[in-house]
Order: structure tokens, then C-alpha cells, then sequence
């Protein structure tokens, strides 16, 4: 059995950087173990459930491809059932926009399930800290992998983060350091009575709010199941971004008749989430760092942009660059 056979490799992060080298690795003979600290799939490409049927995309809104690599797998997804065109009734002063928008069916993260197929995800494993060790490396805080070193880690996770979980790495730090991700508030809304705006996406250039769409709009969503996904500026989410949920998404629900240009019927949903790490605005410019060594790679959408796609060139590289170490 050769050294490819026997390399131990994790992968840090579920979202899509983290599944699509996970899944590189493995169909070239490797068995690269996944660590997500949360309970799903996907990272911001994330659906919230709630009572009723009612589904709400409440990271990335949709996607759009210009890769030939990336569009490619989105048609994959589309023939194989988990991706859709979504045309939504846009807003005035969006005019060409939304001829090409790809959204998960009928999910968000649905687009991500076909990669995950067959591989070792450990869900809800947080890892806190990367240590050297003569062995390779250790994952603090997953228990059953205290005392077996990884001979190699892909880090996805966001670029702050990284830098916590690498804190040793100084070569490593100042390049995490230069990375600006900006933070989303997301306001997930649902109205008691019949509510038709005239529009089913919005993009919006105040100070407050920046986005709206109408998430029952989306292809494979229930019908009859009206539901509302409001996005935050970054501006205004930076400055409130320490508040509680429910402060949140009251202050947000105050805003939403200017926003809508018109008197709401009552709302009888209203729940916000915290996205910290949303909106890369100064991106790493290369798909993805490396220790000196290569054992150790850190990447993810931030490395080179704001788009999804961004996420999959970088799960790439990573990906190839784990194969060429390891003579594939």
C-alpha cells in the first residue's frame, strides 16, 4: 500500500471549498476526513427551516458562473435535479440582472449534497487550535483525533478564523491579517396576510438595507409558502453587529415599509441570524495560502472574492495541490 493510500488528510469546513476538494481527494484514491463544526452542509450556502413548510436561503442568494469548470458543475447539478434557473420579477433599475442566477432546489445547500456523497464528515466538530507535532498536525478539540496527527489539513474556514486556528504559523499571519470580510445581518420574514410588492428580488442602495427577495419565488420551494429574506448592508451590519437576534430583527423589521415603498400587513415571522463573515471586500488575490511544507493549506471563497464560484476555485487548487504532494 503506497504513501497516497495510508496519508491521513483533513479537511476543515463543510461549505463548498471544503466539500469539493474533500471530493477531489477522494475519487483520486485519498480518504480525506471532513470536520464541520455546525449541523448541516454548506456553509452560506444555507437554508433555515421553519414551522409550516417555510424555507428561507438566508446566506447566498444565488449564483452565477463564469468558469468553464464551475459552470459545468451547476449544469450537472440542474440535470441531476438539485439546481434550477431562478427568474425572479426584479425590481426596477435591475434591468439585466437575473438572466443567469443558479440557486440550490430545493435548498440552497441541496447544490452541495451530490459532493459530500460517500465521504467522512464529521458534523458538529469544532476544531479550536492546529498544532505541529513530529507526527504532522493535531486537531485540538476533536477528542477521538487527540493522539493520531493529520499528515496534512485543508482549512476552509473563513479568513479571521483561520488565523485564530493557526495562531502559530507566523509565516502564514500576516497574510490572513490583510483578508477583510464584512458582516450580513439576515432577516427571515414571513407576513400574515397576502403581500405582493411587485418584485420578487430587490437590491437596494441605502444606508441600512441592501437586499430583499421573495425566497418562495425560488424554484422547488413549497408553494403557498410566502416567505421574505431581507440582507443588511455591511455598513449597517458592522455597526449593530453585536446586538441579540431579536433586537436585530426588530430594528430590521422597522425598516422594511421604506424599504417596500409601502404599508406590511402584520408579520407573524420574524427571526434574524448573524452572518460574522459574509462579504469578503479585500480578498487574499490567489486561490489559496500554503505552508512552507505543504502540509498545511488555507482557503476558501475570501482568497480571491465575494462569489461562490470563488469558493470552488479555491477548493481547486487545494485540491490539486494535495495530489501533486502527494505524487498524483
Amino acid at each position: 500500500m503506497g504513501e497516497k493510500d495510508t496519508a491521513r488528510i483533513a479537511v476543515i469546513g463543510a461549505g463548498l471549498a471544503g466539500l469539493l476538494c474533500a471530493r477531489r481527494l477522494q475519487d483520486a484514491g485519498l480518504r480525506p476526513v471532513v470536520f464541520e463544526k455546525s449541523r448541516g452542509l454548506g456553509g452560506r450556502l444555507a437554508t433555515r427551516r421553519a414551522e409550516g413548510e417555510r424555507t428561507f436561503d438566508h446566506g447566498a442568494q444565488y449564483i452565477t458562473a463564469r468558469s468553464p469548470g464551475f459552470r459545468a458543475l451547476l449544469e450537472n447539478a440542474r440535470r441531476a435535479g438539485s439546481a434550477d434557473l431562478w427568474r425572479p420579477r426584479l425590481a426596477p433599475g435591475m434591468e439585466g440582472c437575473g438572466e443567469d442566477w443558479m440557486v440550490g432546489a430545493p435548498a440552497m445547500n441541496a447544490l452541495v449534497r451530490p459532493l459530500a456523497e460517500g465521504l467522512d464528515i464529521r458534523l458538529q466538530s469544532q476544531v479550536t487550535a492546529l498544532r505541529r507535532s513530529s507526527g504532522g498536525w493535531c486537531l485540538d478539540g476533536i477528542d477521538e483525533e487527540a493522539d493520531r496527527p493529520f499528515d496534512t489539513v485543508v482549512c476552509t474556514v473563513p479568513a479571521p478564523q483561520a488565523q485564530t486556528l493557526t495562531a502559530g504559523e507566523a509565516a502564514l499571519a500576516e497574510h490572513l491579517a490583510a483578508v477583510r470580510v464584512a458582516p450580513c445581518w439576515a432577516l427571515m420574514v414571513t407576513f400574515s396576510g397576502s403581500f405582493d410588492p411587485g418584485f420578487d428580488a430587490c437590491r437596494l442602495e441605502g444606508e441600512a438595507l441592501a437586499w430583499i427577495a421573495r425566497n418562495a419565488s425560488k424554484p422547488g420551494r413549497a408553494v403557498g409558502r410566502d416567505t421574505w429574506v431581507i440582507h443588511a448592508s455591511p455598513e449597517w451590519s458592522g455597526a449593530t453587529l453585536e446586538l441579540e437576534r431579536e433586537e436585530a430583527a426588530a430594528r430590521i423589521v422597522a425598516l422594511l415599509p421604506a424599504a417596500f415603498g409601502r404599508d406590511l400587513p402584520p408579520i407573524d415571522h420574524a427571526v434574524a441570524h448573524r452572518w460574522r463573515y459574509a462579504l469578503t471586500t479585500a480578498p487574499l488575490g490567489k486561490p489559496h495560502l500554503a505552508s512552507d511544507d505543504g502540509s498545511l493549506l488555507i482557503g476558501g471563497d475570501w482568497c480571491l472574492g465575494a462569489r461562490v464560484e470563488c469558493a470552488y476555485e479555491s477548493g481547486e487548487a487545494m485540491a490539486m495541490a494535495v495530489l501533486e504532494r502527494f505524487g498524483r
